[in-house]
C-alpha cells in the first residue's frame, strides 16, 4: 500500500497475462508516442535556525545541451508543475491561477510531515501540491517547479507518486477497442525515466526514482479491493497502525477551535508535543494518526474515494510475521484474513538510486538499470508493457528537494 507496507523493508520474458482487472478494464496497455516567482530566497531553510545552512538557491542551466539527443513522452509529462487548478479537476479547491503538481500524491512514514514551498509559504503536500516559481533553464521564464521539504524523518521516509491511470483516464490518453480506459501504459519503446533535481544544503542528497507495474503496484490492488474484494490481486496491501516515532498512541481530542486536526488517535503527549499537522516553521511535524484513526485514514493516491474500504473500520491488531517482526495492523482477526507475509505484499517497485547536488541537473534513469530491492513481492522480469505508478521517495532524515519536468524519455530514434 502506499503507506508502504515499507516499514517491512526494515525487516523478465514470459509471456504478459491476459484478463480483466474486475470492473476497470483489460490490463493491455497503451503505447504513447513522442512529440518555468524565482529560486527560494536566500537563508531557506528547512532545518531549525540554530542548525540551518542557507539555500543560497541555483542558477539556471543550458537544458538544451544535456537533453540534446533526447525525446520525451508527449503528449503529457509525468510532473512538470506548470497546470493550474482551475484544470476543472473535481477534487481540487484552490484559488485560480495556482500552480499545482496535478495527480500527484504524497506519503510518509508518520512521523514527519512533507510539504510544498511556495513564495516561503508551507502547505502539507498532500495531492496535488501547489507548485513555486524557478527557472531550470536558462532559456526559462515563469517556470514552475515542486519545492518539497519536510523532516526529520525517523521511520522508512516517504514518498511522492503519480498513478498512470489518471493520463488514460482524466486526460483521455488512450483506451482499449471496447472504449475501456487501461490503468498501465505500454512503455517498451521508452528507455525510461528523467527528472530535473536539486536539493538545499541541508537535506539528505539521496532520491530514488520507482517505477511500479501492475504485478508490484498497490494503487492496482486498492482499485481491484475497490471494485471487488474477492478479485484476485497481483499482490497485496497492508496498513501499519502502531506508531514508529518512538512515540504512544493518545487520544487527541482536537478541543482547541484553532486544532487543524479531527478529534482521535495520534501519536504523542497532547500535553507535551504539538498538535497533529502542525508546522512549525521548519517544516516538523511529530505526530500523526495511529490506531483505528489511522485504519480509518484515506488511500493517498484516490483521497476523494474516502475511507479506505479494505482498512476502515478495523480495530488496529498486534500481528507477529513469520520472520518475528511484530506490529499492529489494521484487520479485524474474526471477519478478515491476517496480513500478507512479505513476500506478498505490494510497493517493492523497481528502483534506482539519484543523489542530488545543490545545483540543477538532469538525471536520466534507464528501465534497464532498476531493479527491485528485495522486501516485498519480486517478479521475475520488469515489465514495461505495463508500467502503471512512478514515485520518487526518500529514507529518514530531512529532505530540501526542487523537482522539475519528470518525464519518460528515450534516444532520439
Amino acid at each position: 500500500m502506499v503507506v508502504r507496507s515499507v516499514a517491512r523493508a526494515r525487516r523478465h520474458r514470459t509471456e504478459l497475462q491476459h484478463g480483466l482487472l474486475a470492473a476497470l478494464c483489460a490490463l493491455a496497455a497503451c503505447t504513447p508516442t513522442a512529440g518555468k516567482q524565482a529560486p527560494a530566497a536566500p537563508g531557506f531553510c528547512v532545518k531549525p535556525d540554530a542548525l540551518c545552512n542557507a539555500d543560497p538557491g541555483a542558477p539556471p542551466v543550458d537544458c538544451t545541451a544535456a537533453e540534446a539527443g533526447l525525446e520525451f513522452f508527449a503528449p503529457f509529462n509525468i510532473a512538470d508543475f506548470e497546470q493550474t487548478s482551475t484544470d476543472n479537476i473535481s477534487d481540487q479547491i484552490k484559488a485560480p491561477k495556482e500552480r499545482i503538481g496535478q495527480f500527484m500524491y504524497s506519503y510518509t512514514d508518520s512521523t514527519a510531515q512533507v510539504y510544498a514551498n511556495r513564495d516561503g509559504v508551507q502547505a502539507p503536500v498532500g495531492y496535488q501540491p501547489i507548485a513555486t516559481s524557478a527557472n531550470v533553464c536558462t532559456t526559462d521564464s515563469g517556470n514552475h517547479v515542486l519545492h518539497a521539504t519536510g523532516g526529520p524523518f525517523l521511520g522508512w521516509g516517504g514518498g511522492l507518486g503519480v498513478a498512470m491511470q489518471h493520463f488514460a483516464v482524466d486526460k483521455n490518453l488512450c483506451f482499449d477497442s471496447r472504449g475501456q480506459y487501461l490503468p498501465a501504459l505500454n512503455l517498451s519503446d521508452w528507455d525510461g525515466v528523467a527528472v530535473w533535481a536539486r536539493r538545499g544544503p541541508d537535506s539528505q542528497p539521496l532520491l530514488r526514482v520507482l517505477v511500479g507495474n501492475k504485478y508490484t503496484d498497490d494503487d492496482i490492488s486498492y482499485l481491484t479491493y475497490v471494485q471487488d474484494p474477492n478479485q484476485p490481486r497481483y499482490c497485496e496491501r497492508v496498513r501499519e497502525c502502531a506508531c514508529v516515532n518512538g512515540k504512544a498512541c493518545s487520544w487527541w481530542n482536537g478541543s482547541d477551535a484553532s486544532a487543524s486536526f479531527t478529534p482521535g488517535d495520534y501519536c504523542g503527549d497532547p500535553m507535551a508535543d504539538p498538535p497533529p499537522g502542525t508546522p512549525s516553521g521548519n517544516g516538523v511535524q511529530s505526530t500523526n494518526s495511529c490506531d483505528r484513526t489511522h485504519c480509518n485514514d484515506v488511500y493517498p493516491a484516490y483521497p476523494n474515494n474516502g475511507g479506505d474500504p479494505q482498512f476502515k473500520g478495523r480495530p488496529c491488531t498486534p500481528y507477529a510475521f513469520r520472520s518475528g517482526f511484530e506490529s499492529s495492523y489494521c484487520f479485524d482477526p474474526a471477519t478478515d484474513p491476517p496480513p500478507a507475509e512479505s513476500d506478498q505484499q505490494c510497493g517493492d517497485f523497481w528502483t534506482f538510486p539519484l543523489h542530488l547536488t545543490t545545483e540543477w541537473q538532469l538525471f536520466l534513469v534507464p528501465f534497464t538499470t532498476m531493479f527491485q530491492q528485495g522486501w516485498a513481492k519480486r517478479w521475475p522480469f520488469f515489465d514495461t508493457t505495463s508500467v502503471s505508478v512512478v514515485r520518487l521517495t526518500w529514507d529518514a532524515g530531512w529532505v530540501d528537494y526542487w523537482i522539475d519536468n519528470l518525464r519518460f524519455y528515450r534516444v532520439r530514434r
